[in-house]
């Protein structure tokens, strides 16, 4: 299904980031190559080495941290992705991403990753409602990122079922199930 395909998943600091090993197993029992970049924050969250034990790789926070694995550049995930996956993302990555704000390792593979780009929030409901992150998100959207839609109406803003996360993944990459 996924055979071939390189997932890179974007972890930023929120609590469902405890789900996100489990997003790493089924992306990897489709045959997905998986490797996670972290926000420092999002490490309060989850472990480094539950996610790296998921998938298989190192997991990458600082862009200038001496790397358990020489590349040559900072960018080499965002060139090797099939697909992004920001999961969880907060209205900070959505910030930074629809106002080309680069200023650490995920925000700046999300700047330089060409690929398609899916993204399952969780936001505070009431960020979620602020202008401020209702422009981020039009702008992302005009930009060809794809939300996950967590089929909540009263609460958009929650972290989606990890099958709906899975299943978008699938139809941007437009493979069958």
């Amino acid at each position: 299904m996924l055979t071939d395909k390189k997932i890179v998943i974007g972890v930023t600091a929120c609590s469902p980031g405890y789900k996100v090993p489990d997003i790493i197993k089924k992306l990897r029992a489709l045959n997905a190559e998986v490797s996670v970049i972290m926000t420092e924050n999002s490490t309060n969250f989850v472990t480094p080495l539950s996610l790296q034990h998921s998938s298989g790789n190192p997991v990458e926070i600082d862009a200038y941290k001496k790397p358990i694995i020489w590349e040559k550049d900072h960018i080499s995930l965002s060139r090797a992705a099939d697909l992004l996956l920001i999961a969880p993302a907060s209205a900070n990555i959505l910030g930074k991403a629809a106002n080309g704000i680069a200023d650490d390792l995920l925000s700046t593979t999300i700047m330089s990753t060409r690929g398609p780009k899916v993204v399952a929030t969780h936001i505070n409901p009431n960020m979620y409602a602020s202008p401020a992150v209702q422009r981020n998100i039009k702008l992302l959207k005009e930009d060809g990122f794809v939300f996950v839609d967590n089929k909540n109406e009263k609460r958009p803003s929650l972290f989606p079922e990890i099958d709906l996360i899975i299943e978008t993944v699938l139809q941007t990459l437009n493979v069958n199930k």
